[in-house]
């Protein structure tokens, strides 16, 4: 049975994605009952743009108010603890990606969350993107040996980004910050294999002026997952034009999909592929809704990143940045 009243949720984080979460609750139906964010001047902004009546710095005061559910856009350092204080009220979660900064922390969130068994999402939207979805419909019969990614940003030519993207101890670098999506995405769309092993290079050969960041800007990335196909990602975040894209190749099939254009090209199984595609998903509801519904409904199949699942993909990024300058790959 569904709510009589809308849902209402509270928000930790007042930047660009607490923003975005709150307009896509908003678009649900749903309504902001609380903000929380170290800057208390952020969260009153944000607090009376969504006609929110509490915003506070103290994450004790914010857990007081009854809420349905929990945003988290907090950091990645920044996890545990806002985790923690929801799995003790019984509070469902939505987790911005990466779902946590490295493994260690990773698996500490999950285990409070699957002893308190609340729902907890991750906000990989790219599941829930009609392009991706395609992609995987295409392919689920089908044999795949290989996968491609790619990720470019021009965070290194504009600096329009929070400073804290291009700062490891903050972001983790690149691989956390930008490729998780393109390389969740690869592993969505081949019905969530787990990493085995993976191996990264990776360079800060630009900006060398700008001392306060650390990330580098180009990266190129190898790994293997547990259902034998190879995988390749390519990484820039100094170059002029955005791009997510995925490419599988198999003996009857290459096929790209490239979320710029819309469009999946290649061939399957002797016939040409050139498809744009529709607008909106099997699902008609992007991550945030498909998170309220299925508070709502109790339905958690509805939600295509689920924790545990999100901590995949964490695991092998956190292979591949640990493998930076070893030369080695790392074993998950």
């Amino acid at each position: 049975m569904t709510h009589q009243k809308p849902l209402v949720i509270g928000i930790i984080g007042a930047g660009n994605m607490g923003r975005y979460h709150h307009a896509a609750a908003t678009d649900y139906g749903a309504e902001v009952v609380a903000v929380h964010d170290t800057r208390l001047a952020a969260a009153r902004e944000l607090a009376s743009h969504a006609d929110a009546e509490f915003a506070t710095t103290a994450l004790d005061a914010f857990f007081e108010v009854d809420m349905d559910g929990v945003v988290i856009t907090t950091p990645p350092p920044i996890r545990f603890e806002p985790i923690e204080m929801a799995c003790n009220r019984g509070i469902p979660m939505m987790v911005e990606k990466p779902p946590a900064l490295n493994m260690v922390e990773g698996r500490k969130c999950l285990a409070c969350i699957e002893k308190a068994d609340v729902i907890a999402a991750v906000g990989f939207q790219l599941r829930y993107h009609p392009l991706y979805e395609r992609l995987k419909t295409l392919i689920a019969s089908e044999t795949v040996h290989l996968v491609r990614t790619v990720c470019t940003v021009n965070y290194y030519l504009s600096f329009r980004m929070s400073p804290w993207f291009l700062q490891y101890e903050i972001s983790g670098g690149p691989l956390p910050e930008q490729a998780v999506h393109v390389l969740d995405c690869a592993r969505f769309v081949m019905g969530n294999p787990k990493p085995v092993q993976a191996h990264a290079l990776a360079i800060k050969n630009m900006a060398l002026e700008r001392t306060e960041f650390d990330a580098e800007n180009a990266i190129q990335m190898t790994y293997q997952l547990d259902n034998g196909v190879f995988g390749t990602h390519m990484n820039h975040c100094g170059t002029e034009g955005f791009s997510f894209e995925v490419e599988v190749v198999g003996p009857h099939l290459r096929l790209q999909a490239n979320m710029t254009e819309n469009a999946i090209r290649g061939y399957l199984n002797g016939e040409t592929v050139n498809e744009s595609v529709a607008s909106e998903n099997s699902l008609g509801l992007d991550k945030t809704g498909a998170w309220l519904r299925a508070i709502e409904t109790g339905d958690r199949t509805l939600i295509r990143s689920p924790f545990a699942d999100g901590l995949q993909t964490l695991a092998l990024i956190d292979a591949a940045v640990r493998s930076r300058g070893t030369g080695r790959f790392v074993h998950v």
